[in-house]
């Protein structure tokens, strides 16, 4: 087995749920995204403290996005406070870009 299919395997295992849970993302390797090594947290578990920390670009912003649009999808209401603005075009329908369709391909995530 090579170092790919033993780093799926790893996180497929390590992400597996019972019941409903959102999608992150996929996992990384080296700087390639894995295809269907999706990145799952339960809803049970959504109820506790958690934390968001990196450098500047490294995808905070974009964490939370996809947090609060996955947990709007399931019909869990969201609060967000926002005091510099990143999320202010949240609520309006946004379009649908190439780059983003791209790379959900690559990780097989409609």
């Amino acid at each position: 087995m090579n170092k790919k299919e033993i780093f799926f395997n790893h996180i497929t295992e390590g992400y597996k749920t019972k019941g409903e849970y959102i999608v992150l993302g996929s996992a990384m390797l080296d700087g390639e995204t894995i295809k269907d090594a999706f990145v799952n947290v339960p809803l049970k578990t959504l109820n506790r403290h958690g934390l968001i920390a990196g450098a500047t670009g490294t995808g905070k912003t974009k964490t939370i996005q996809v947090f609060s649009e996955q947990l709007s999808a399931q019909g869990i209401p969201v609060l967000m406070m926002d005091i510099k603005g990143d999320f202010s075009g949240i609520a309006a329908e946004g379009e649908e870009k190439s780059f983003i369709t791209d790379r959900h391909a690559k990780i097989n995530l409609p």
